[in-house]
């Protein structure tokens, strides 16, 4: 049987794990660096989606209501400079990597995150399997012959500058993010563009790393933060959010109800589904 108020408990959890109160919000690059590197993981802008996210811990409070004009709102400004600033020191990696919105990745586990998102044989193998397009292809293959470049000389490099292309040319660099293959290293303004470089060359130490840990220990990682931090979760939601195979978060699981860090198949009234349960949130 669910404990009574149970939701309730768990989301006051989650306003003090995920800094969502006053008195808890994050102010600048110190705090928010504690932050991301206590989460482990955690998105930039977006709210709602079952982890920690910088610009509710920056406003301390839940799901903030977006403005009619964002470029006036503090904790999106705020949000705005640290995911500049925090990459650029190699603080933390930022990219399009949490549920495909942008997000951040505490350094102690980006090398299970890399374990899990990397293909064998790079690039060319999701190619050659009909798992990456061509415009991506294009992309990381003239970032990979050239080096870090600006957007308009990939959209040349890979023959997708012209206006009607762009939509096409932006899913490709999402495509590329989201598989950890390419990453934005600079914002220039005047005028304004990205600058990009291989994940490869940019995150070479944390590649290395990732290739001595077995898929099962760096799924083991991530769940174990997800639980420490989040509270509770739907298992399947989890691996969608994360992109981790779902027999890995569930063996994930298995292990930590082993451990009697959490209780699985919880029912909680009000959200459809069962759920895994930190145990000490159960008492």
């Amino acid at each position: 049987m669910e404990p009574a108020g149970l939701l309730d408990r768990l989301e006051a959890y989650r306003d003090r794990s995920f800094q969502r109160l006053k008195k808890r919000r994050v102010t600048g690059e110190r705090s928010a660096l504690d932050f991301i590197n206590r989460a482990g993981f955690c998105t930039a802008f977006t709210a709602g989606l079952g982890v920690p996210c910088l610009r509710e811990a920056i406003a301390g409070e839940r799901e903030p209501a977006l403005p009619e004009h964002i470029q006036h709102d503090y904790a999106i400004g705020l949000a705005w400079e640290l995911k500049n600033r925090l990459p650029a020191k190699r603080l933390v990696y930022y990219g399009k990597v949490i549920g495909g919105r942008p997000g951040f990745i505490a350094l102690d586990l980006l090398p299970a995150f890399l374990r899990l998102r990397v293909a064998p044989g790079g690039y060319r193998s999701l190619y050659a399997h009909g798992e990456l397009s061509q415009c991506a292809r294009l992309v990381i293959e003239a970032l990979t012959r050239r080096g870090p470049a600006e957007t308009r000389v990939l959209k040349l490099s890979s023959g997708f500058a012209r206006p009607r292309e762009r939509a096409e040319f932006d899913r490709a660099m999402k495509e590329l993010q989201e598989k950890f293959l390419a990453l934005k290293v600079e914002e220039r303004y005047d005028p304004f563009t990205y600058v990009w470089d291989t994940m490869e060359r940019r995150w070479g130490d944390a590649m290395r790393a990732a290739r001595s840990i077995a898929p099962g220990e760096a799924a083991l990682r991530i769940v174990r933060r997800y639980f420490d931090v989040a509270g509770f979760g739907n298992e399947r939601a989890i691996a969608r959010l994360l992109v981790i195979d779902p027999a890995l978060v569930e063996r994930a699981t298995q292990r930590l109800e082993r451990e009697r860090m959490i209780a699985r198949g919880v029912r909680i009234e009000g959200l459809n589904g069962t759920h895994s349960v930190l145990t000490t949130l159960l008492q």
